[in-house]
């Protein structure tokens, strides 16, 4: 009998072990980018940045720790992390009345997750959001007019188009609307959406 209930309490413990590793939430792309960076912090300026292999340095070593930049007032302009060289994690800029001008997600150097951007008027509307995987950007980008309205919202595949494109004008009338699949354009397109995101070029590596 004790040998028949310890098989059975096995089983449950192994049905329930199984069970809780299935219901574990996937992580978000904001939990995969979090790498310790080190509290070390030192002006922009003091660091150099190598070109040629994309690296961040101080007193010619991979540096690690938070870089910052400051208006001439003392606002602060810019912070980012750096990990041996690399971009790392959150990168923030600010306009000089202090809200946030742009959200820029690294992992290891390259562009990785969300970035956002601001206007800069007094509404400080939301005015992009891109989202990158290891450098090139993946899935739904969205831009907005400084008025809120909704400009594009772009579907890409590894930095290409994949997907519905649709380009509207500030009073809601679609003036883009196509399907982009294996390279072919399926729909109404009667105006060039770049993936690039006027001016959001896609980059493996990003200063």
């Amino acid at each position: 009998m004790k040998t028949q209930f310890g098989s059975l309490f096995i089983v449950y413990l192994l049905i329930m072990g199984c069970s809780q590793r299935k219901h574990n939430p996937v992580q978000g792309n904001t939990t995969v980018n979090a790498l310790e960076v080190p509290e070390t912090i030192v002006l922009k300026s003091a660091l150099q940045y190598r070109h040629n292999i994309s690296l961040w340095t101080l007193n010619n070593r991979p540096f690690s720790g938070f870089a910052v930049s400051y208006y001439p007032d003392g606002t602060l302009k810019e912070k980012f992390g750096i990990l041996q060289g690399r971009k790392q994690n959150e990168a923030l800029q600010w306009y000089p009345d202090g809200h946030l001008k742009i959200v820029t997600n690294y992992y290891k150097g390259k562009l990785h997750g969300d970035k956002k951007i601001w206007c800069a008027d007094s509404e400080h509307v939301l005015i992009a959001h891109f989202n990158y995987v290891e450098g090139k950007a993946h899935g739904e980008q969205k831009k907005w007019y400084t008025s809120g309205e909704l400009y594009k919202k772009l579907h890409l595949n590894q930095g290409k188009e994949e997907g519905l494109q649709q380009a509207f004008r500030k009073n809601g009338v679609l003036y883009a609307n196509y399907e982009a699949r294996k390279g072919r354009i399926f729909g109404m397109k009667k105006a060039a959406l770049c993936y690039g995101l006027e001016d959001e070029k896609v980059k493996q590596k990003e200063r």
